[in-house]
């Protein structure tokens, strides 16, 4: 054997296996079927690369065990993050909720990942589609061999980080999850997260040509409420409150959305009327959305576009709950090709907490978005996949 560790996959979570397996002194081979390590960090964050967040935590991650990722995330935290980033010179600033972007590009981390497996000693081999992966001699403690079209490597240990399903056009797909059941693992349901919803045919033709229009909500779905920016797309909703939702939402619920967060809409409503008799509910709906969007609420609202002062108050306060409380079932999310990160995966009982290695399978780790643990928007994801590639490379 050439190399004592084999990682397939050069996203955010292969390369920091790498860098730490090398930093320990071991000769890592990194494969991947890109021209260039980083996987979907060019394009993540508009851009700029929301590479963690401070408040990282697992009670931000969906899992079936929503203690698995404590572990990981405390041995290389959201600080550690910022530090290794802040040590490479890279400009960065917080954007809103403990988002930290870069500055300038989120080449600028593509850039540090190059820097550090370089003088971490790391041997890339790049434009190689990966295959298959086996366990030559699992008595003995394991040989992998690794393989695709026209070659093949082995190693004494492998990490898998070949990341999910989302972003199919970028070269992501099930290979991880089919790995991991040929060697007897569970793989729990999957499915695309972060990706917004599409409306059924009643809101669809309530708020058709809508898109684009955007306002702040709180929204909840799945039990958990969230407060951003909303945005109405030509199919449905998106924006960050609406991404959020989609990633604890399941088929068949009502998704809740209140138009007038954190204020109590019944007594403004209320207030207005007494001061503005004449004004229509749009009028109204006006201080807080676009007016296109008030217009078309008001259309499709039984209380219509009359004056206030010839509507009862109890009829007000309904209209005021149904703005407070507008409640749908989605016809679906957006799907695969706009999903930010894949909801389910390995399951994490057949792992080690601390490193990322499987029980059955010695040698070999399991790391990144293939796992079932899924972060909420906002970094969360990219510091899952620092934190669990860390945890395998530092066990290597």
């Amino acid at each position: 054997m050439s190399h004592d560790v084999i990682v397939l996959g050069a996203g955010a979570a292969g390369c920091m296996a790498a860098i730490q397996a090398g930093r320990r002194g071991r000769r890592v081979l990194l494969v991947d079927q890109g021209r260039r390590v980083g996987g979907k960090i060019p394009i993540s964050g508009g851009g700029r690369c929301n590479f963690t967040n401070r408040n990282a935590d697992a009670g931000h991650y969906l899992s079936a065990n929503p203690h698995f990722a404590k572990s990981a995330l405390a041995a290389f935290s959201a600080a550690d993050t910022e530090a290794w980033v802040a040590s490479a010179g890279i400009a960065y600033h917080e954007k809103t909720l403990g988002q930290l972007f870069c500055d300038r590009s989120a080449l600028d981390v593509v850039g540090l990942l190059e820097r550090d497996l370089r003088d971490a000693g790391v041997e890339l081999a790049l434009n190689l589609a990966v295959e298959g992966l086996e366990c030559l001699d699992p008595a003995q403690g394991g040989v992998f061999r690794a393989w695709g079209q026209g070659w093949q490597r082995t190693a004494s240990k492998a990490v898998v980080a070949l990341g999910g399903l989302s972003y199919p056009s970028l070269g992501a797909g099930d290979l991880a999850l089919r790995l991991a059941r040929g060697f007897g693992l569970k793989v729990l349901e999957t499915a695309p997260a972060l990706d917004g919803f599409v409306f059924g045919p009643d809101e669809a033709r309530r708020f058709e040509g809508m898109q684009g229009l955007a306002c702040d909500a709180r929204l909840s779905a799945g039990g958990r409420t969230f407060e951003e920016a909303l945005l109405f797309t030509h199919r449905g909703l998106s924006g960050p409150v609406a991404l959020q939702g989609s990633l604890y939402w399941r088929p068949g619920t009502p998704v809740r959305v209140d138009l007038w967060p954190g204020q109590d809409a019944e007594a403004g409503l209320l207030d207005y009327k007494r001061a503005k008799p004449r004004h229509s509910l749009e009028r109204f709906l006006e201080q807080r959305l676009p007016r296109r969007l008030a217009e078309r609420w008001t259309q499709g609202d039984p209380l219509g576009s009359g004056a206030l002062e010839r509507i009862s108050d109890q009829r007000l306060r309904e209209a005021a709950a149904r703005f407070q409380a507008w409640t749908f079932v989605p016809a679906g999310t957006v799907g695969w090709h706009k999903a930010e990160v894949t909801r389910g995966g390995i399951d994490t009982a057949e792992l080690s907490q601390k490193t990322m290695e499987c029980k059955k399978v010695p040698g070999l780790h399991f790391v990144g978005e293939a796992l079932d643990v899924t972060g909420e928007l906002g970094g969360y994801n990219f510091q899952w996949a620092w934190a669990s590639g860390a945890a395998a490379g530092r066990a290597l």
